[in-house]
């Protein structure tokens, strides 16, 4: 499925994909999540593109989500509005490589969300976060379903139930952004972790990645217990040994004769 505003690119390793709605500030329709869906969906597969840069043409990253001309006026409305959301969510986090924002101007709801839950996240020190459900009279418990992964439950709340803007420097701070540049340096620090990252071999990083994320809510003991045997086995896979089941699934083709390609 391709979109008008939504442009994918790839070159080599590394794939873009911008939100190209500038005179809407890049608010996203329904269609372009499926769009997006797609696409991380499609990238993900074979193991060729190990980097995707998340993007806004224009002024801002993310104005937010379109609602579109009418509110859902019925359970199975809502359910579908708010499930597309959840999906592009899950497709973000489950692309088995290395997905990076690059945040500048508005990041704002749907699309903070989008630029908090990449992997890596970067940002113009114009760039202003916020997650303003709240101002319309709605409750983001989506939204609360994986905020807290990212930073401090207290910090998370009062984001939550205020709407409050902040800045790119504070959102660094509570650890929603990775680093800070000036507005005309975000596409260069993009680029230079993406060649850092491909320096790196691609299985041992979507197994961090995936580990990271299965173990977000785990107990401390658990998450041991758990990280044992998944090292266990990601070396034994290395050895060419009969447990290789969690490679082959975080990266596609990352086995070959018992050796893992980077």
């Amino acid at each position: 499925m391709t979109h008008p505003n939504l442009i994918v690119e790839q070159r080599g390793s590394v794939a873009t994909v911008a939100l190209n709605r500038p005179d809407k500030n890049n608010t996203v329709d329904a269609e372009m999540m499926r769009a997006m869906v797609e696409a991380l969906h499609r990238l993900g597969v074979g193991g060729d593109v190990r980097i995707v840069l998340l993007e806004g043409v224009g002024e801002h990253f993310c104005g937010g989500r379109d609602p579109g001309p009418t509110r859902p006026d019925t359970a199975a409305g809502w359910n579908d509005v708010l499930g597309r959301i959840v999906e592009t969510n899950r497709a973000l986090a489950t692309f088995p490589g290395i997905t990076i924002a690059l945040a500048k101007g508005r990041v704002r709801g749907f699309g903070c969300g989008l630029a908090v839950q990449c992997d890596i996240t970067l940002a113009a020190d114009d760039a202003r976060f916020s997650f303003p459900e709240i101002n319309a009279g709605f409750p983001p418990s989506v939204v609360m379903s994986y905020l807290s992964r990212w930073t401090f439950r207290k910090k998370a709340f009062e984001l939550v139930i205020t709407g409050d803007e902040i800045s790119a420097d504070e959102a660094e701070r509570v650890g929603l952004v990775n680093r800070v540049v000036p507005p005309g340096e975000l596409e260069a620090e993009g680029k230079r972790w993406a060649d850092k990252l491909l320096e790196l071999d691609a299985a041992a990083i979507a197994a961090c990645k995936t580990f990271f994320r299965d173990t977000a809510f785990m107990h401390t003991d658990e998450a041991a217990d758990l990280g044992v045997s998944f090292l266990a086995d990601f070396n034994l896979s290395r050895l060419g040994g009969s447990h290789g089941s969690i490679v082959y699934s975080l990266w596609p083709g990352s086995l070959a004769g018992g050796a893992l390609s980077s």
